[in-house]
């Protein structure tokens, strides 16, 4: 994909609206590309901001005209019930157009937008745009691919096998994206930049000393937290414990590396 295509379906790709193949050549192109990366973080600024806009309602003598109006519709109809329903009809229509408030699409969490990328990834025939079960293989590879600094945990004792990584795009920035398996069950740890304090929603749960929050989004798991700027998330169909597990290991295995 390239710039042009990429702006032609920015709107519907800002909206998740797009194809599985053209959602994941969008990220692609995203997150390599700063000119492109820019404009739909703006995009998606913009969204953001009419959404936190005031609910616009009619003016109070708006809404005593319609009322005059239906009242007079009421007496006419007592006098000639066969013009009553079409004039009745167009002043409800006008009523309900008019008086009703702007409704906004729901906000949507970062959560459930790294839900829809371990969906959309899953169903590739390669999710890992670098495939490696070398853990330093893979650090090394986000370093050099997009400049990231990702820990990389080993959940081999498990039998959580390292399959690979991409680059993925959250919400207009780059983020890393590295895929486990577990027999035929995936798992996609997900590091993005955070981006305000509605990034994360769902119910708190602390396990060994460490808060998470953890949701069920489209029948998947999610584990999240933020940590220095970052927001880190687990998704996967592993239950409650293993995922939970998988976090404080992966906490932990940035612990090491802060240490060294």
């Amino acid at each position: 994909m390239n710039c042009d295509t990429f702006l032609a379906c920015m709107h519907p790709y800002v909206d998740g609206e797009l194809g599985v193949s053209d959602t994941v050549a969008a990220d692609t192109h995203a997150a390599e590309c700063p000119r492109c990366r820019s404009v739909t973080a703006r995009e998606r600024a913009f969204r953001q901001l009419l959404r936190s806009q005031p609910r616009e309602t009619a003016p109070p003598e708006l809404r005593r005209r319609i009322v005059t109006r239906i009242r007079r519709s009421s007496r006419a109809a007592a006098l000639r019930p066969w013009l009553a329903l079409p004039a009745a009809a167009a002043v409800a229509a006008l009523l309900a157009v008019t008086l009703l408030p702007l409704t906004e699409r729901p906000a949507r969490g970062v959560v459930a937008e790294l839900v829809d990328k371990h969906i959309a990834f899953a169903q590739l025939e390669r999710p890992a745009e670098f495939v490696s079960a070398d853990r330093r293989a893979v650090g090394a590879w986000f370093l050099e691919r997009a400049g990231l600094s990702v820990s990389v945990p080993d959940y081999s004792p498990a039998g959580i096998r390292l399959v690979g990584a991409r680059i993925a795009d959250v919400r207009g920035r780059r983020a890393a994206y590295i895929l486990y398996e577990k027999g035929r069950t995936l798992l996609s740890v997900f590091v993005a930049p955070a981006s305000g304090e509605g990034d994360l929603v769902g119910a708190r749960v602390t396990y060994r000393g460490q808060v998470y929050v953890t949701r069920v989004q489209k029948g998947y798991r999610t584990v999240a937290w933020t940590e220095g700027g970052v927001v880190f998330g687990l998704v996967s169909m592993l239950d409650d414990e293993a995922l939970l597990e998988c976090a404080d290991r992966l906490r932990d295995e940035r612990a090491r590396q802060t240490r060294l």
